[in-house]
């Protein structure tokens, strides 16, 4: 216990709140934000809750670090797998289909399951008016339907904003009944069949 304890002591200011983010992402994906406490996160984090306290102020403002700490990670994944830079993310009209970006996403969300749950049970959770991701995933989804729309404009959708809206209700519906069920739906074998019904191929 000591030789943790100084092992702990001596990691710098990023790797402890990458340590209490690690965390915090665990228990929300288990428990929802709503039955963690910061005291969970220091447990698990092996830290006081006055640590906790220190790198991200409140409770709420670990959940917002959580959050925009994930989608940074997932969109250089996304963007590596495509085979552009970051940057290009928010080009217009978008230099990948609508195929190839749904299939990116889908292949990597069905190798992090645990993230998929977070997000899926805390979106849920942000339809009450007072939750404190409330603005984040209203945000949220107005970029990822922006994303897709552009990703249409470049398949040469005739309607980009509403295959927008249908491809990511469709994305989610799927993931819902994935992470209820893992062993039975392989996410992105039930992609691929969908893929070729809605959007004519999996990488067209």
């Amino acid at each position: 216990m000591a030789a943790t304890t100084r092992t702990r002591s001596r990691m710098s200011v990023p790797e402890r709140r990458a340590l209490i983010l690690d965390a915090a992402t665990q228990l929300i994906g288990d428990r929802g934000f709503r039955g963690m406490s910061l005291r969970d996160v220091a447990v698990l984090a092996g830290i006081t809750e006055a640590g906790v306290l220190y790198h991200v102020g409140s409770k709420d403002g670990l959940l917002v670090a959580v959050l925009e700490h994930r989608d940074e990670v997932d969109m250089a994944s996304l963007a590596e797998r495509l085979g552009v830079d970051v940057e290009t993310l928010d080009e217009d009209p978008l230099p990948v289909t609508l195929p190839a970006l749904c299939r990116a996403l889908v292949d990597r969300n069905a190798l992090q399951p645990q993230i998929v749950r977070l997000y899926a049970t805390l979106e849920a959770e942000s339809l009450e008016a007072d939750h404190p991701a409330n603005a984040y995933f209203r945000e949220r989804e107005t970029w990822a339907l922006g994303l897709f729309a552009r990703a249409a404009t470049t398949s040469g959708v005739e309607d980009p904003a509403r295959t927008s809206l249908a491809m990511l209700s469709l994305m989610d519906g799927l993931q819902l009944r994935w992470l209820r069920d893992p062993t039975r739906i392989d996410l992105v074998h039930e992609w691929e069949a969908l893929s070729e019904v809605f959007l004519g191929g999996p990488r067209a």
